[in-house]
C-alpha cells in the first residue's frame, strides 16, 4: 500500500481472521476484542463484525472458531446455532465451562497473536492521505459538476454511481454505473475502505471516457473527520482532484454559533481552527457538513455548494447520484 500514488490493495479481513482464530491452542480461548487489537484495531471497533463473520462463515469440521468468546467469558454465537456444542467442543478440549455458558478468561485466555496488523497500516495510510491534502483556490469558473455515490445489494455488491452536470444550469449531461464486490465489511472508523475501492473505479471509468466533471462532490466528510481524512479527502488524493465533502452527520467538532443569525452558516471548530462550515441549504432542513477534500478552498467549496443546489437538503449532484446508486442496487 503506498499512501504518495493512491495505489493500495483492500486486507482479506475474513481470511486474516481465520488465520488469527487458528494461532488459538486448543484449551484456550480469545475474545472477539483480543482479534480486533490483533487486526491492529486497538479501539476494538471491528469486535461485532469479527463476531458475526465468525457466527456466519463457512464452517470446516476442524475450525476452531469455538475458542473465540464474549468479553466477559460468555460463549457467545456459534456458527451451528448451537452454543451447547460449543460449550462441549470447549470442555473436550479442557477448557471449564459453567452451568451459565461462561469460562474463566484468566485462566484460559491467550492474546499472543503474530498478525500483520493490518487495520493499523490502513490507518496509516489514511493518515498518509490527510497529509497529502492540500487548500489551494480552484482556479477560473466551473463549467462542469460531478458526484459519486455506492449504496450496496443484498447480495454484497457495492454499486457505485456516477453523475455529471452542467454547473450554471445542473443539466445533467451524462451517468455511469458499476458494479463489484464489496471487499471489504462495514466496521465504524474504517468506512473509507469499504466506499474508497468502488467510487474509485466508477471515477476512473468517467476520466477514461473523458466525463470527468472539474469539481467532484462526494456524500461524505474531507477534513471535518477525526484524523483529517474522511473519504473526500481519500478520494481526492488517489485522484488528484478537486472534491468537496459534504456530509450529513457532525463526526466532529462543534458548530460555533456567530452573532449573524441570519446566516445560512456557520463555522465548525475543532482545537482552534475552522475545518468546516455548516450549511443549511433548505429553509426548516438540518444542515449539511461542507468540508475541502482536496485542491480547493473551503470558502469555495460553500460557494460551489450553493450554486449546486436546487430546492433540497443536498445539492443536486449528490442527490442524483444517491438516487442512481439505489437504483442500480435494485
Amino acid at each position: 500500500m503506498d499512501a504518495t500514488s493512491g495505489e493500495f490493495t483492500v486486507p482479506d479481513l475474513e481470511q486474516e481472521v481465520l488465520s488469527l482464530i487458528r494461532q488459538i491452542p486448543a484449551g484456550s480461548v480469545s475474545t472477539y476484542g483480543d482479534l480486533a487489537r490483533a487486526l491492529g484495531d486497538p479501539q476494538v471497533r471491528a469486535a461485532r463484525w469479527i463476531g458475526e463473520f465468525l457466527a456466519h462463515h463457512p464452517h470446516a469440521c476442524d475450525c476452531p472458531c469455538h475458542r473465540v468468546v464474549r468479553a466477559n467469558g460468555q460463549l457467545g454465537l456459534f456458527v451451528t446455532g448451537d452454543v451447547h456444542a460449543k460449550a462441549r467442543l470447549l470442555q473436550q478440549e479442557g477448557v471449564s465451562v459453567t452451568s451459565t455458558g461462561q469460562v474463566d478468561l484468566q485462566t484460559y485466555q491467550f492474546h499472543d497473536f503474530v498478525s500483520g496488523h493490518p487495520l493499523q497500516a490502513l490507518k496509516a495510510l489514511q493518515l498518509g492521505w490527510a497529509s497529502q491534502s492540500v487548500e489551494t483556490p480552484f482556479p477560473g469558473k466551473p463549467r462542469t459538476f460531478a458526484a459519486v455515490d455506492v449504496a450496496y445489494s443484498a447480495d454484497g455488491q457495492a454499486c457505485a454511481a456516477y453523475v455529471l452536470l452542467q454547473a450554471e444550469t445542473l443539466e445533467c449531461l451524462a451517468t455511469l454505473t458499476l458494479s463489484q464486490p464489496a471487499l471489504f465489511p462495514y466496521i465504524p472508523g474504517y468506512l473509507t475502505f469499504r466506499e474508497l475501492p468502488p467510487m474509485l473505479a466508477v471515477c476512473r471509468q468517467a476520466q477514461a471516457e473523458g466525463l470527468m466533471g472539474e469539481i467532484l462532490f462526494c456524500d461524505g466528510n474531507g477534513r471535518l473527520h477525526p484524523w483529517g481524512a474522511g473519504i473526500a479527502t481519500c478520494l481526492g488524493v488517489c485522484l488528484d482532484w478537486p472534491v468537496i465533502g459534504v456530509g450529513k452527520s457532525l463526526l466532529c467538532g462543534r458548530v460555533s454559533q456567530t452573532a449573524d443569525t441570519t446566516s445560512d452558516t456557520q463555522p465548525v471548530m475543532d482545537q482552534g481552527k475552522v475545518i468546516a462550515q455548516a450549511l443549511t441549504l433548505k429553509a426548516g432542513t438540518r444542515p449539511v457538513y461542507v468540508s475541502v477534500g482536496n485542491r480547493i478552498t473551503l470558502n469555495q467549496a460553500v460557494q460551489y455548494t450553493r450554486q449546486a443546489t436546487l430546492n433540497r437538503r443536498l445539492p443536486e449532484p449528490i442527490f442524483l447520484a444517491d438516487r442512481l446508486s439505489k437504483q442500480a442496487k435494485q
